[in-house]
C-alpha cells in the first residue's frame, strides 16, 4: 500500500496491515527524541521499515514517531 493510500485508509479507520492504531488514538511515547510526552495520532506517513505517524502532542505542535516509539496512553 502507497503512502498516499495508506493515510487516507487511516483517515477512514480501515485496517491496514503492519499498523497497530487509528487515527486519533491517544498514545504516549516512551522512546526517542519526545519520550514522556502524550497526544493524538493524525496521520500514517510510512509503512516501511516500520510504520511511521504525525502526532500531535498535548502542546499543540506536530512531531513524527514510530510505531516502535508509542503505546495507547490507556494502556
Amino acid at each position: 500500500m502507497n503512502p498516499v493510500d495508506a493515510a487516507g485508509a487511516f483517515l477512514e479507520h480501515k485496517p491496514i496491515p503492519g499498523v497497530a492504531f487509528e487515527h486519533n488514538d491517544y498514545v504516549l511515547i516512551v522512546g526517542g527524541l519526545h519520550s514522556g510526552k502524550t497526544g493524538s495520532l493524525v496521520t500514517v506517513i510510512d509503512l516501511v521499515p516500520e510504520p511511521r505517524y504525525v502526532l500531535e502532542l498535548e502542546s499543540g505542535f506536530d512531531v513524527e514517531v514510530l510505531q516502535s516509539e508509542i503505546v495507547r496512553a490507556d494502556s
